[in-house]
């Protein structure tokens, strides 16, 4: 099978230092419709790092070029994800926004291109890759400046292969290293839809067992199920803490306020849901969008670990009655968790978004 049409050829092309043979091109998509009134910025000056956003998703007034990340600002960023593709999760509007309490991401709009910087409650500050058709080599070195003018290392983290390529063409002295543990895992969407081959033998043997053994009614997500799937995914996580011990609970709380934030916004966020209801309780859940015209990108699944091929179950009938115009299904990345790897390479991965880091050096 070809790879999915997310592999966008959104940089410019970008001249190298050495030889026209060796021009590292890409062909541009064209130019997003930004909608009226989005600010652009001609010059970086420092500004806080890791302003805050209020519940309600409404942005407060911020001074500088860069604004915190707010509910409203989905139009311009969803704008840029149609006209110009994205190839990984990180950088998809949902996820911005329902991390956003513990990532705290400012942005601004350099021309055509948004500029992303994270600066994480724990860990260090990083920019993500500038974004859009028109992301050419002056916003990487915009952003890597913006960062020193903070007195912050300038990095790019979780960075498509793609685009890591491209800017270590044009800048032979930054450095590039593999980011495995944010490596997305996109699958194909029909080997989950029908859970055939030798390859997924024991998923199929997991998804007979729940078939045989509960009465299983799939329902759609919609608001009135939030109160109970909030309840599933406290209970989850208290499951989960317990057996992992307080080293998660950092994570764990994380991911809590993220559902929570994902749940709050679910329809303004453009998500589409499936809950599976055994003997009148909702025992697990998912939600999704398209990432791209071909590519299901998957945030959230949680269910009940004591019901075998519960998940599986989910998983399938999600993929098959939800998104049946998904060719790939991106499960996003394991963080490194070990539990996490092994759940995600046991569905057999088709391929990989594979990330890197990326470290500019400044004059």
């Amino acid at each position: 099978m070809s790879p999915p049409s997310c592999i966008r050829p959104c940089l410019r092309e970008i001249p190298h230092a050495g030889p026209p043979s060796a021009t590292v091109t890409a062909e541009p998509l064209p130019a997003p419709p930004f909608p009226e009134g989005v600010r652009g910025i001609e010059a970086v000056g420092p500004v806080a790092a890791g302003a805050g956003v209020p519940a309600n998703g409404t942005r407060p007034a911020a001074s500088g070029p860069f604004v915190p990340l707010a509910l409203d600002d989905r139009p311009v960023f969803r704008a840029l994800e149609l006209a110009c593709p994205l190839e990984g999760s990180d950088a998809a509007f949902t996820n911005l926004y329902i991390w956003q309490n513990y990532y705290r991401f400012t942005w601004a709009r350099l021309g055509e291109a948004l500029c992303l910087m994270a600066a994480p409650e724990r860990g260090e500050p990083f920019c993500l890759p500038p974004l859009g058709y028109r992301a050419s080599l002056a916003a990487w070195d915009m952003m890597a400046e913006h960062m020193r003018c903070l007195s912050l290392p300038p990095v790019f983290s979780r960075v498509p292969e793609r685009d890591a390529l491209l800017v270590k063409a044009a800048r032979p002295d930054w450095e590039i290293e593999p980011d495995r543990d944010n490596d997305d895992y996109v699958y194909d969407a029909n080997k989950l839809r029908t859970l055939s081959g030798r390859s997924m033998h024991q998923k199929k043997n997991h998804y007979n067992h729940f078939v045989q053994n509960y009465r299983a009614e799939y329902l759609p997500i919609t608001r009135d199920l939030f109160p109970e799937l909030r309840s599933l995914e406290d209970k989850w996580l208290t499951l989960k803490a317990e057996k992992e011990g307080a080293g998660a609970a950092t994570h764990l709380a994380m991911e809590r306020e993220a559902i929570h934030a994902l749940l709050e916004s679910f329809e303004t966020l453009g998500q589409k849901g499936l809950a599976i209801v055994i003997n009148g309780r909702i025992e697990a859940f998912t939600a999704g969008e398209m990432l791209t015209p071909d590519t299901l990108l998957v945030h959230v699944e949680k269910g009940n670990p004591e019901i075998r091929g519960i998940y599986v179950a989910l998983c399938s009938h999600f993929v098959r009655e939800v998104f049946p115009e998904a060719a790939y299904v991106n499960r996003e990345q394991d963080l490194g968790l070990p539990g996490l790897r092994r759940s995600k390479e046991s569905l057999k991965p088709h391929h990989f978004v594979r990330k890197y880091r990326v470290i500019p050096r400044l004059a």
